[in-house]
């Protein structure tokens, strides 16, 4: 698979970005882990705005790649599937963002109080990892989208 397998499935359209659409999806990042270090709210709700963070981060790597996603059902999934073709993310980290977007969805809609502790702290650690990777992924590959801050 690859990200033009992804446009000939129709899961992804060529569309070229620019440094301000990159700095806005590394606002949403930082804003995103901003809430979620508010200790005075959910674990659920610091989960879900930390998995917030790591779907944009995906989308950043995806967007400086030329390339968004189409607005099809399990278009999050496939936005986190491409982690492997842009920064070159392997497959258990895919794995297990996927589990963190089904554990999101679980505490969204189906019961309060579901997000354990270590849950919490799995996802924050992820999240802290995948954007240094995004970041130097960025700086390396494509220097002209950064913003002056990185």
């Amino acid at each position: 698979m690859s990200l033009e397998r992804y446009v000939e499935n129709a899961w992804l359209r060529r569309e070229p970005t620019s440094a301000q659409e990159i700095a806005d999806q590394l606002g949403i990042v930082n804003r995103s882990m901003s809430d979620a270090t508010v200790e005075a709210i959910s674990d659920d709700l610091r989960f879900y705005t930390t998995f917030n963070a790591i779907l944009a981060l995906a989308n950043t790597a995806l967007r400086a790649s030329g390339y968004r996603t189409t607005n099809q059902q399990g278009h999050h999934a496939r936005t986190l599937e491409t982690l492997e073709y842009t920064i070159g993310a392997d497959s258990k980290l895919i794995r297990k963002l996927i589990v963190f977007s089904k554990k999101r969805n679980a505490a969204s809609y189906d019961s309060a109080g579901s997000v354990s502790d270590q849950e919490l702290r799995d996802i924050l650690d992820t999240e802290a990892n995948l954007q240094h990777a995004v970041e130097s992924w960025l700086r390396k590959t494509h220097p002209e989208l950064l913003p002056s801050n990185l």
